[in-house]
C-alpha cells in the first residue's frame, strides 16, 4: 500500500509543479493542446483508444514500478494542463479517472514477477500477476469507451 501512497504523492507533486509553474508563465503542456488532443481523441474509433490505454497498461505492467512512477507524474502534469484548459471540475473528474488507473497499474507491478523475486517470496505468484494484468486491460477497455 505504501507505494499507492507514494504513487499518488508523485502524481499530486506533479500536478502541483505543473501548476505552479504553468501559474509562472512557464507551461510544461499548453492548455490549448489539451482541449485540441481532446477533441482529437473523441473522434477516434474505439480501437484506437483502446490501443493508446492498453499500450500505457501494458508499459506499468511490464516495467513495473519505474514505469509506474514515471506515468503518475506524466498524469499528474496533464491533470495540471486540463485544469488550465477545462476548469477545475474537469481536472478533478479526470484526477479521480487517474487515480484509479494508478491503483491498477500498482496492483500490476506490486505482483510483478521480478518484484516477487526481490521480495523472496517463496513462489512466484503468477495467477495474481495475469489477473491484475488483465484487469488492467478490462479498465483500458472501459475507459476507452
Amino acid at each position: 500500500m505504501r507505494w499507492l501512497y507514494f504513487t499518488y504523492v508523485v502524481f499530486w507533486s506533479a500536478a502541483l509543479l505543473a501548476l505552479m509553474l504553468g501559474a509562472a508563465g512557464i507551461q510544461l503542456i499548453k492548455p490549448e493542446d489539451v482541449a485540441r488532443e481532446l477533441n482529437e481523441t473523441a473522434a477516434m474509433p474505439y480501437e484506437q483508444r483502446f490501443a493508446q490505454a492498453a499500450t500505457q497498461f501494458i508499459l506499468a505492467a511490464a516495467l513495473s514500478y519505474p514505469a509506474l512512477l514515471f506515468l503518475a507524474a506524466l498524469y499528474g502534469t496533464a491533470t495540471a494542463a486540463v485544469a488550465l484548459a477545462l476548469g477545475a471540475w474537469q481536472a478533478l473528474l479526470y484526477a479521480a479517472v487517474c487515480h484509479v488507473v494508478l491503483l491498477f497499474m500498482e496492483e500490476a507491478a506490486r505482483w510483478h514477477p521480478l518484484v516477487q523475486k526481490f521480495a523472496k517470496r517463496e513462489k512466484i505468484e503468477w495467477k495474481r500477476y495475469l489477473l491484475w494484468v488483465a484487469a488492467s486491460i478490462s479498465l483500458a477497455g472501459v475507459l476507452s469507451l
